[in-house]
């Protein structure tokens, strides 16, 4: 199976576009981990002058796998793309989440309480790297959400459950099927190269 983890960072934050509109503020980066049918892994950053080999990656995809992704990643990446994001077999780790529990809950959350890790900053922290142009720590950031949004999804297939404090800082288990969002690949070309 074709497996594509992701995730991605933008150029400005919603206070800057006047409200949630994922769409107004542009992408940075888009960290990626690729598994192709033999195996071969590959974790790559991807800068606004080079999504190309993404687009490709992303069609060609049995499973892509984000953390808030349908709500978030995938409309920020609408302005870029010519393509329906619907048409790919998709797990929104957040949103498998929420369909539990009824809110939402962070990565870092079900991470540290899940895997024993925390991410390595906060996502404003992106949007500073990228304005300040340290590429290689907006790269190194984004890839480690992307290296822990994988883990979170390889653990869930093994385990069946994900975990998390909540308020009360009472800890939930949360089951999860992530075999049941391995459909069957739709063939979808957009792309020209």
């Amino acid at each position: 199976m074709k497996l594509l983890v992701f995730d991605v960072e933008t150029k400005k934050a919603f206070d800057e576009v006047g409200g949630y509109f994922p769409e107004k503020l542009g992408v940075s980066i888009i960290g990626s981990y690729f598994r192709d049918d033999e195996g071969k892994e590959e974790y790559v950053g991807y800068r606004e002058d080079n999504f190309s080999p993404f687009w490709r990656r992303l069609e060609q995809a049995d499973l892509v796998v984000g953390f808030n992704s349908i709500a978030f990643d995938y409309p920020t990446l609408k302005p870029y793309y010519g393509g329906d994001f619907a048409q790919f077999p998709s797990l929104d780790i957040m949103a498998e989440l929420e369909k539990h529990l009824g809110h939402r809950v962070s990565l870092d959350a079900v991470a540290k309480e899940t895997l024993g890790i925390q991410k390595s900053g906060h996502g404003l922290d992106a949007i500073t790297y990228y304005h300040e142009g340290e590429w290689d720590k907006l790269e190194q950031y984004c890839l480690q959400d992307v290296k822990v949004t994988k883990k979170l999804y390889d653990y869930g297939v093994k385990n069946k459950i994900l975990r998390f404090k909540n308020k009360w800082n009472n800890l939930i288990e949360v089951p999860v099927d992530f075999d049941k969002q391995r459909k069957m690949k739709v063939q979808v070309q957009t792309t020209l190269f």
